[in-house]
């Protein structure tokens, strides 16, 4: 999970038309009985949002463009409210774009219409002089919304990277115990198997392939110079994963910032381990 930079107050031109207007008006009197048009929030979404998320889910950060489409999820869900028996969903939102985020199917289906808070929660809004949800009951980052303090947390809003660690084994798990981060890893399923089995195919293939150059270079197949460029390019590789527009960039971070651990150490022989050590040492200076 990774912050993303959205500016709630440019609304994509393909969801600012007439028709989106008018069924943010008809929400208000059905409520969760409204017929939410998905052609509406999700086509007049879509490709902004796969270009601020970099197609990857904003939860999980899979890319997932190759196989089934990316979903638009409603942070505050527009129907009933998991384990609300009372709240009638945030019907008024459904439409609202600061509310949009880009999701995987597996993500969404865990997430559903769940949305814990430990605030108070906002039942109905207020409305403007045009009768539609005024900015305190409309935007994600309102003080209005805020106070309702939700668990989930919002990529858009929360520096989400202050959250979380990721560990050598593929898992995320929330800093110092941060209630917000653990809520947020149960509710979207951060560390199901077949995602966690996804990190560390990333790790793995990069350890390999430093192993590969130090088996390569002890049984003479080849030299100390093109080892040392080999273990130089994979560094690079490894650098270069942090990248917003990678998936895992935050476990690519974690990787790089915690090289020994999720490195180094996994390496069997004292000499080899120590041998990349300094190399990577040698890297962060740009001296390799």
């Amino acid at each position: 999970m990774i912050s993303v930079k959205k500016d709630f107050t440019v609304v994509p031109a393909t969801l600012d038309t007439a028709e989106r207007t008018a069924l943010i008006t008809l929400s208000l009197t059905e409520k969760n009985k409204h017929d939410f048009k998905s052609k509406v929030y999700r086509d007049g979404t879509l490709k902004a949002l796969e270009e601020l998320y970099h197609h990857k889910c904003g939860y999980c950060e899979t890319d997932t463009t190759a196989g089934a489409p990316m979903q638009v999820e409603h942070y505050r869900p527009k129907a009933k409210i998991t384990k609300e028996a009372t709240h009638e969903g945030y019907y008024w939102v459904a439409y609202e774009w600061s509310n949009l985020l880009l999701s995987c199917a597996k993500c969404n289906n865990k997430k559903r219409n769940h949305f814990p808070i430990t605030g108070t929660r906002v039942v109905t809004p207020s409305l403007n002089a045009a009768g539609l949800p005024d900015d305190d009951h409309r935007l994600a980052n309102s003080t209005v919304f805020q106070q309702e303090q939700a668990l989930l947390l919002h990529p858009e809003i929360d520096a989400v990277e202050e959250f979380f660690i990721f560990k050598p084994d593929g898992r995320i798990e929330a800093l110092n115990d941060n209630p917000r981060a653990l809520e947020t890893i149960k509710i979207c399923g951060l560390n199901r198997n077949e995602l966690v089995v996804k990190r560390l195919k990333v790790l793995n293939e990069l350890l390999d392939a430093i192993q590969l150059e130090l088996k390569d270079l002890a049984t003479g197949t080849i030299k100390a110079d093109e080892a040392r460029h080999g273990i130089k390019r994979i560094f690079e590789k490894l650098f270069s994963l942090q990248k917003a527009d990678n998936q895992y960039s935050r476990f690519g971070y974690f990787m790089y910032a915690k090289f020994d651990k999720f490195f180094t150490e996994r390496i069997p022989s004292d000499l080899q381990r120590d041998a990349v050590k300094k190399l990577f040492q040698l890297f962060l200076k740009n001296q390799l």
